[in-house]
């Protein structure tokens, strides 16, 4: 939010002195509203210093004193004017202007409470509408976000961040198309935005426009200074229009650019394992592993690939290996699920999850969200969370026999804390309800590893190998929206 000229004009003017104002003080304001409007901070701080010292309860001379104190760059001294102002006069609206967007500026929660205050004074303002938009986008609360900044319409081409912002809500809400037209503005306005042309690029993707997409794409995938994002993204685009030869090239270039790129990586197991050609992958696995030798990705994606060339034992060993490197690794890593994602990985989505089992005490589910939850934060053995995880999760399968996910889970706990067979009889029941279920699978061949049942491995990779090669939803969703900053590259070679 900016603060208009015209706000101190109005405010400020003589109409708007309020009765109980001294007809001095006002004689004092004029040439302060002067000063800021020549945007002559030094002359309107000095102004506001002495009228102060006249009038020390002066509301407005406190307002004016924040503006050219926010005008001089020393925003924590001028939101203590703004908020000395307030006291005085809790609904003055420069003032709540001055103390929202010097809040903002530097990042203070209190923003959103001050924004409110003057949407109470004026519902309809853009200006509040925008920046309260920007801090929802920015709480992961898109659905919010989006409502405000169908109100900030009027000025969101002047607000670059919120227009980004915008654009970003919309493509997280599922709302492609219109993130096309988003992300098209932004472009029109800085052709050189490259996070823009990438973000514009996966939404025209993701509306099914591919060749758009490419052409997006087209001056940054030819730049010198290659992105790994950007040719990534391009390989999954061309891969979907059947140029894998392409695809290729461009996740070489990637992995060029970049040597460390685990997503880099397994999407070229998936097209080497997609097209048959498990060994290309093989190869290129076994250099990504010279980069990055505890990535337990790696490993289990060698494992499918070596599985699909009949090598069972060290396909068996790979998949070993992953388990050790990370006992929570899911087979199938993109589509892991909300649950398992970032946001519920924090102290207040636990609380949520556990009001919601102390709320719902018989509803399997909450007591599996609450056991996703602490898993994804690696509970230390011996701590309340570690003996809490294994409850929840038990409880989530006692209480609905049928939920495939919660068996899944607690066959991965049992797995981590070496109850082997506990793990095997989990991933067997799993396996009788959802017989197509890739991670109980997985949990088996790891588990029965260390019994006297390692006969039945072969099966179960084979079995593994024919789920793999089943029919899959191509992954360009789980490709993500970019924020707009500028990602560090190094430079190493691959093979």
């Amino acid at each position: 939010m900016l603060l208009h000229l015209c706000a101190l004009v109005i405010c400020f003017a003589p109409a708007a002195v309020s009765p109980a104002q001294p007809h001095a003080a006002q004689n004092a304001v004029a040439p302060i509203v002067s000063a800021l409007q020549a945007r002559d901070f030094d002359k309107a701080l000095k102004l506001s210093q002495v009228a102060l010292a006249a009038h020390p309860a002066d509301y407005r001379l406190w307002t004016l004193r924040g503006m050219a104190t926010a005008g001089k760059g020393n925003l924590p001294q001028a939101l203590t004017a703004y908020r000395h102002a307030l006291r005085l006069a809790p609904a003055f609206l420069p003032a709540l202007e001055g103390a929202a967007q010097t809040e903002f500026q530097l990042g203070q929660s209190d923003a959103h409470d001050t924004l409110q205050k003057i949407l109470a004074l004026r519902p309809e303002d853009p200006p509040t509408h925008a920046l309260l938009g920007i801090l929802d986008a920015r709480a992961k609360n898109c659905a919010n976000a989006l409502g405000h900044f169908e109100k900030a319409r009027p000025v969101l081409a002047q607000q670059p961040e919120a227009q980004a912002d915008d654009a970003l809500c919309l493509a997280e809400q599922g709302r492609d198309a219109e993130a096309v037209d988003a992300f098209s503005a932004i472009l029109a306005r800085d052709p050189s935005q490259r996070d823009a042309r990438y973000n514009l690029a996966l939404a025209q993707w993701n509306t099914h426009r591919a060749q758009d997409a490419l052409d997006t794409l087209k001056p940054i995938t030819d730049a010198d200074a290659a992105d790994p994002d950007v040719l990534i993204l391009a390989a999954d685009i061309v891969e979907s229009m059947g140029d894998t030869a392409r695809a290729v090239a461009l996740l070489r270039k990637a992995l060029v650019a970049d040597p460390k790129r685990v997503d880099a990586y397994l999407q070229f197991a998936t097209l080497s394992y997609d097209h048959a050609s498990p060994q290309v992958g093989v190869d290129m696995i076994n250099f990504g592993l010279t980069q990055l030798p505890a990535e337990p990705r790696l490993y289990l994606v060698r494992g499918i690939l070596l599985t699909q060339l009949g090598e069972f034992t060290r396909a068996a060993d790979d998949f070993e290996k992953a388990s050790q490197l990370d006992p929570r690794l899911k087979f199938l890593g993109e589509a892991e699920g909300l649950v398992a994602s970032q946001q519920h990985h924090s102290a207040q989505a636990l609380a949520q999850f556990r009001a919601a089992v102390r709320e719902h005490p018989n509803e399997a589910y909450a007591h599996y969200l609450l056991a996703e939850a602490l898993n994804g934060e690696g509970p230390q053995s011996g701590t309340p969370e570690y003996t809490e995880e294994l409850d929840a999760a038990k409880a989530a399968v006692r209480l609905d026999p049928k939920l495939v996910a919660a068996r899944d889970l607690l066959s991965g706990i049992y797995l981590e804390r070496s109850m082997g067979a506990q793990s095997i009889a989990e991933s067997r029941d799993a396996l009788a309800i959802d017989p197509d279920d890739q991670q109980a699978v997985y949990h088996l061949i790891v588990a029965l590893r260390n019994t006297d049942q390692k006969d039945q491995i072969p099966a179960l990779l084979k079995r593994l190998l024919a789920l793999r090669a089943a029919p899959q939803e191509q992954g360009h969703k789980a490709s993500r929206y970019r924020l707009y900053e500028d990602q560090p590259h190094s430079g190493a070679t691959t093979p």
